[in-house]
């Protein structure tokens, strides 16, 4: 009867193991270093949305200015005459560094979320971050208890792609939250996990916006022309996302690369 049970036990174990490398060789992703350009499907996806943020950011260069303002900065003041405002703002840059920085940003963790998500899944959450922390920005504007000092020096209008960038930084962070990630403070590389890395880029955020200030994030990164309101909101829309995504069991999807 032993025998007979151990025999089965050890069929049972091999079918388990047979149907679980057929299914990791049937759903293998492009293995990818952190550094390297993006494969399969994130490389035209990425590719595509720094393309637009670039061409945008070209605009800006040549086209007139009143006209650029008028449809690619969000204001409070005038986004019920131009909804289209929520959607053009968050691919608008007319800063040279402002651009480099987001475009880098997706360009590092944006890839690892198509691997793990897909395409289109990738797209939503990118496009529903940008407009919801658009949304969310100039929610906080309207709203009547402006307490701390950042809602008394708000800018009047907005841009960038802070917002639509920090949903997949999250999403990645919270994916592989011991992966070593180097930051340069003052041009000293700093190893740091993952998560460390994610909670003070968003902690700088949430800390402005309450008045509260964090030694050297506070003064390297916060200022009067930075939307904090959307950037907290880009980061809670790929929380939300990412845990929602693994509650409808999305889960037995994910794969990481190295």
């Amino acid at each position: 009867m032993r025998r007979a049970r151990r025999q089965a036990g050890r069929k049972s174990f091999a079918e388990s193991f047979l149907m679980f490398a057929a299914r990791r060789a049937l759903t293998k992703i492009p293995r990818r270093q952190f550094i390297a350009l993006p494969e399969g499907d994130a490389a035209p996806l990425i590719g595509g949305l720094i393309a637009a943020n670039v061409g945008v950011y070209a605009a800006w260069q040549t086209v007139p200015l009143s006209t650029m303002v008028r449809h690619f900065t969000l204001s409070s003041d005038d986004v019920f005459r131009r909804p289209h405002t929520l959607a053009t703002s968050f691919f608008s840059h007319r800063d040279g560094w402002h651009l480099l920085g987001n475009m880098m940003t997706l360009f590092f963790f944006g890839p690892e979320v198509v691997y793990a998500i897909g395409a289109r899944a990738f797209l939503s959450l990118y496009l529903g971050a940008g407009g919801l922390s658009g949304a969310c920005q100039v929610g906080t504007d309207l709203a009547t208890a402006r307490n701390s000092s950042y809602w008394h020096k708000k800018p009047s209008r907005y841009l960038g792609a802070s917002g639509a960038v920090n949903a997949p930084v999250v999403w990645s962070v919270l994916l592989n939250p011991w992966r070593l990630i180097f930051v340069f403070a003052e041009f000293i590389p700093l190893p740091l996990p993952a998560i460390l890395y994610g909670g003070a880029f968003v902690a700088k955020d949430v800390a402005a916006l309450v008045n509260v200030r964090i030694p050297y994030l506070s003064d390297r990164f916060n200022g009067t022309n930075v939307a904090h309101g959307a950037h907290v909101a880009g980061a809670a829309y790929g929380a939300l996302h990412y845990f929602l995504f693994r509650g409808r069991g999305g889960g037995g999807r994910f794969r990481r690369w190295n």
